[in-house]
């Protein structure tokens, strides 16, 4: 099994079609797809821009439909939900309906959307989608969606904590896993001063960082196919 690791959705430059990818955008994207997914959302759909999200809603046309999201971390007027995996309650989205835009994560989704197999991962399903992603393939590529364009450190460290579940490795991986290594007792310690984790720090999402941190709380292991999210074992 070759593990390859990109650190923001811009580096991938090789066709990931003949791999299994696993998308990571741990604060907060794909931890609330995956908590949406293990508390019932029927789907997701993931899209670049606002208008695009607001006019997709319109197509589907009916009352389950949640528009979702944020921008530069915070919530867009008028839509329905935010971008922290604490509104994502089961009563709130189960046999609904979703679609989501964020600044990093639903591009980087987009971007990896050509994979033979695309996954999204975090802490919460850390395990499960290492599972999933060995069934699928030798070829595993994962892509973190970084933070406007550059290098997050949450995203590295998350990629080690499903690296430590898989193994064989390229150099950024290997960095990858021996952060997660050194650090995994405590995960937020590893990101104390990193600026992504300050800047939503700065905006009070504390209860967020705290709870995308978790690893392993979930099994729901989101799956992308023809432009659809939905649970790989659905």
């Amino acid at each position: 099994m070759a593990i390859e690791l990109y650190a923001t959705a811009g580096s991938v430059e090789k066709d990931l079609r003949n791999h299994v990818v696993i998308v990571v955008d741990v604060l907060r994207a794909t931890s609330v797809m995956v908590t949406a997914v293990e508390h019932g959302v029927r789907f997701i759909i993931p899209v670049s821009e606002v208008e695009e999200a607001v006019d997709m809603a319109r197509q589907l046309g009916n009352q389950r439909v949640l528009l979702c999201g944020e921008r530069q971390a915070k919530p867009i007027p008028e839509f329905h939900l935010s971008n922290s995996p604490l509104e994502y309650t089961p009563e709130m989205v189960a046999d609904r309906e979703m679609v989501m835009t964020t600044t990093n994560g639903t591009r980087a989704i987009l971007r990896a959307k050509d994979a033979r197999v695309l996954l999204l991962g975090s802490f919460l399903n850390a395990s499960a989608v290492a599972h999933v992603a060995r069934e699928n393939g030798e070829n595993i590529a994962i892509v973190c969606a970084g933070t406007n364009g550059k290098f997050s450190l949450d995203d590295i460290l998350c990629s080690g904590a499903i690296i430590s579940r898989l193994l064989e490795l390229d150099d950024l991986a290997r960095t990858a896993l021996t952060l997660y290594d050194s650090y995994k007792d405590d995960l937020r310690a590893a990101l104390a001063g990193s600026a992504h984790v300050e800047r939503l720090r700065s905006l009070g999402m504390e209860d967020d960082i705290r709870f995308c941190l978790q690893e392993d709380v979930m099994d729901a292991v989101p799956c992308y196919v023809d432009g659809v999210i939905r649970d790989s074992y659905a």
